[in-house]
């Protein structure tokens, strides 16, 4: 065989393989990581590459840019299996929540915030501990600390996730209560008694229930259902 008959046989034999790896009935059933770039609202993602896979019911909480396992069948149908574990590989992973007030004018500044949520499908469980700083800014009306993942909607305005919280006057005086979460919101609110000693119970705002100021802190945690 001349050397262009080599070279032709080479490229056509090249050509074939690469054909042949793209093609799943060919290659048969196969599995390799993918990014995502889009979450559908149909149950599906499609990754950088563009390949539309179908999540599989423990990947509820998909975000972009999540690294994932996809997987083709020989009739090429592609799923998602979930994303890789990242770092230690623990099942929670650290965020940091926003801090607003319903009136506006609250801002982190120099606050000290330590937060993060675990997944089991869509059940989300979150712990958020928050200490005041001096350039920490309180805003006016409802105290709010962001969620991770945007609460599942509830059939009546009523109705709400709730948990444990506790805040602190620092070096003055505790308020235990509880915290909630409402249907399709995005944010937590603390609520307690106005007073140590105990009285009607409400919403924590900026000078409820006592005047925040730098040092002061507070703790959240609260199991809920993501939408």
């Amino acid at each position: 065989m001349t050397s262009l008959g080599v070279t032709l046989v080479d490229a056509l034999t090249a050509e074939s393989r690469r054909a042949a790896g793209a093609d799943s009935s060919i290659r048969g059933a196969d599995w390799r990581h993918a990014v995502v770039a889009t979450v559908g609202s149909d149950g599906t993602i499609t990754t950088s590459d563009g390949i539309v896979a179908r999540r599989m019911e423990p990947y509820v909480g998909a975000k972009v840019g999540d690294v994932v396992v996809i997987t083709v069948s020989q009739a090429g149908g592609w799923a998602c299996w979930g994303r890789f574990a990242t770092g230690s590989g623990s099942a929670w992973t650290p965020y940091t929540p926003t801090f607003a007030a319903s009136g506006g004018g609250a801002a982190l500044g120099n606050a000290v915030v330590d937060a993060e949520y675990a997944l089991n499908g869509d059940e989300c469980r979150l712990r958020i501990s928050f200490v005041a700083g001096s350039t920490t800014t309180f805003g006016s009306g409802g105290l709010r600390w962001g969620l991770p993942f945007t609460a599942a909607s509830l059939p009546n305005g009523s109705m709400f996730w709730a948990g444990s919280a506790m805040c602190s006057d620092a070096g003055s005086a505790y308020f235990p209560g509880m915290c909630r979460i409402l249907g399709s919101t995005s944010y937590l609110v603390g609520i307690s008694a106005t007073t140590a000693t105990g009285s009607t119970p409400t919403e924590w705002r900026p000078a409820t229930p006592f005047t925040w100021a730098n040092g002061d802190y507070a703790s959240f945690g609260i199991t809920y259902r993501i939408a």
